[in-house]
């Protein structure tokens, strides 16, 4: 049963299709050479290299791990010849440049293909995730050298990439890096320093790995100011010799075995600046709204698989009942199925609005209509933190439940959904910690521009309301909508109103914030899967019945967010970090 993975086809195409309605992408002219019949024939073949392909990997390589062997990391039994077969079938890049050697799908596309990817084997999705922000990255601040000789490597995927930020002593503090980098007459530079959980540091499925490290230049400026960008290869672009790069340690993890996590050194290693003088970070946020997609797709991805094996073993475990009788299957239990509804639930609702995101990137990307690209932007911006933090609490909760469900089969791993609470759990810290994704939202994306974000979203959630209130069937979750809006506009009133001095209680908010933001904007996925099903099938059926559920019994705990949210800070604060730990 552990390699038993089934993509969720059916359901990405119809929020494609049906609920974002993908063929307004078809018809701006940056993607007049794609159509739905090219789409669904891309996600049909998705599914079936991830579930044949990629899953069986996923037990395999939680068992063996990646090695370091003589200061090379050997993946596990398998990689290599599954990246062999993603690579030659051209998977790497499905939203990259044509020019490039990409297919120039949108980036919708290439989401629910991320999920397939994430659900089957999320150890091996970890290695193209960051092959494609990498050639973002140079393809907006690359030198045309650096863009002609590495870019089509990694769209490709003959080359890897890795992004290198954390050190050990700074943590998410990226300010206080200490890594060097001094420039030669040549023009290159020499990078010395030591970089923490660097994901496929090191690998043996490309012959070149490209890392972007941030750096500081001799007297650059003290924080985040002073930081630059450069290209380190693993292999020396001139003389192909080593590059003074090792790996001195791979993590030993909670999860993510197959995923090699390692400590990276540079001892005067050879690296090229990208972008201008300590203009690092600034680069770096190129790729910030790819990545936190990327991410975001991740808990729904572990949710969606883990909540499949849950449904399935509880339709075949008989337990309970009658004593005179046969036993019945555990999925008639009352709080069995309240589990598997919470499931389903969050799951499906994550999943939709992780699409929503990447909808609207793609009318960035593509839309002539400045007015439509830059709103577009503008509601991206806003939904990312949610999708990354709501994301990936959902994929940790589901993968949990599913445990539950399981019982004590769950927590032993011959079915696997205990792998995937391992797995996912780290989703909630990196890419930003889920905090700071709160603190984003609220400071940046709520009151640094007054709301305009925020109004943008309510606009679209009200105008779907008003489109939709006819229905008879989705009364519930129009309610329950309502609702949520109700006591989401006092807690953004609350934040709106808070003087400067008051910042400390914004903080202490934010995480709540988010997630009433986030049930608020589950609620308004639900409404829109609601009303685009055909009633008088079993899928519409079910997915009404879901949402309806989500609308009764997970939508009251916006009451106790937005009581939250404006609590402030004064209890929290109430005793000193030293008295707290007695």
């Amino acid at each position: 049963m552990n390699s038993t993975y089934h993509a969720p086809l059916e359901d990405s195409i119809f929020l494609l299709s049906k609920v974002l309605n993908w063929n307004t992408l078809f018809a701006f002219p940056g993607f007049k050479h794609v159509d739905e019949e090219l789409a669904k024939a891309i996600l049909t073949e998705g599914a079936k290299f991830t579930s044949e392909i990629l899953a069986p990997l996923n037990e395999v390589g939680d068992r063996e791990g990646s090695r370091l062997v003589d200061g090379k990391v050997i993946t596990p039994e398998g990689f290599k010849e599954a990246y062999n077969k993603f690579k030659e079938a051209g998977w790497s890049g499905l939203d990259m440049p044509e020019e490039y050697g990409g297919q120039d799908l949108p980036i919708s596309v290439q989401v629910a293909f991320a999920e397939m990817i994430n659900g089957a084997c999320i150890s091996f999705g970890m290695l193209p995730i960051m092959q494609r922000a990498a050639a973002t990255l140079l393809l907006e601040h690359g030198d045309a050298e650096i863009v002609g000789r590495v870019v089509s490597k990694l769209v490709s995927g003959d080359w890897g990439a890795t992004i290198c930020i954390t050190e050990a002593q700074a943590g998410s503090d990226v300010g206080r890096i200490k890594t060097t980098a001094s420039l030669q007459e040549d023009g290159s530079y020499r990078l010395s320093g030591s970089k923490i959980f660097i994901s496929y540091g090191d690998q043996d499925l490309t012959a070149q790995i490209t890392h972007l490290v941030l750096a500081r230049m001799p007297d650059a400026p003290a924080g985040t100011r002073g930081i630059s960008l450069f290209l380190v290869p693993k292999i020396n672009f001139d003389s192909d010799s080593q590059n003074n790069v090792s790996v001195s340690r791979l993590e030993k993890k909670m999860g993510l075995k197959a995923s090699p996590t390692c400590v990276l050194d540079l001892d005067d290693a050879v690296g090229y600046r990208i972008g201008e003088e300590n203009r690092g970070l600034h680069c770096m946020f190129t790729m910030v709204n790819l990545m936190r997609l990327e991410v975001s797709i991740q808990g729904p991805a572990i949710a969606a698989a883990a909540c499949n094996k849950a449904i399935a073993y509880a339709n075949e475990r008989l337990q309970g009942g009658a004593a005179d009788k046969k036993a019945i299957a555990i999925i008639e239990h009352a709080d069995v199925r309240r589990m598997l509804f919470i499931m389903r639930a969050r799951t499906e609702a994550m999943r939709a609005l992780v699409f929503e995101a990447a909808f609207n990137l793609d009318i960035v990307k593509a839309s002539p209509d400045k007015k439509q690209a830059d709103s577009a932007r503008q509601l991206a911006e806003f939904l990312l933190p949610v999708c990354k933090a709501a994301g990936s609490q959902t994929g940790f909760e589901v993968a949990n439940l599913a445990i539950q469900v399981l019982g004590g089969h769950g927590y032993i791993s011959d079915h696997g959904v205990e792998q995937y609470a391992r797995d996912v759990r780290v989703s909630m810290i990196y890419e930003g910690s889920n905090g700071i994704q709160a603190l984003d939202l609220v400071t940046r994306k709520l009151l640094k521009d007054e709301g305009q974000r925020y109004t943008l979203f309510i606009n679209r959630v009200e105008q779907d309301i008003a489109g939709f209130e006819g229905l008879e069937h989705i009364q519930l979750i129009l309610t329950a909508l309502r609702q949520g809006l109700q006591y989401l506009s006092a807690s953004t009133d609350y934040f709106l109103n808070c003087v400067p001095e008051a910042r400390r209680d914004v903080e202490a908010g934010a995480t709540d914030y988010l997630n009433l933001l986030a049930l608020v904007a589950s609620s308004w996925m639900w409404l829109r899967i609601s009303a685009h099903v055909d009633e008088s099938t079993e899928f519409g059926r079910s997915k009404i019945a879901v949402g309806n559920f989500h609308a009764e019994h997970i939508m009251p705990e916006c009451q106790l967010l937005s009581t939250r949210v404006m609590l402030g800070a004064n209890t929290i604060d109430s005793i000193s970090g030293d008295i707290l730990g007695t």
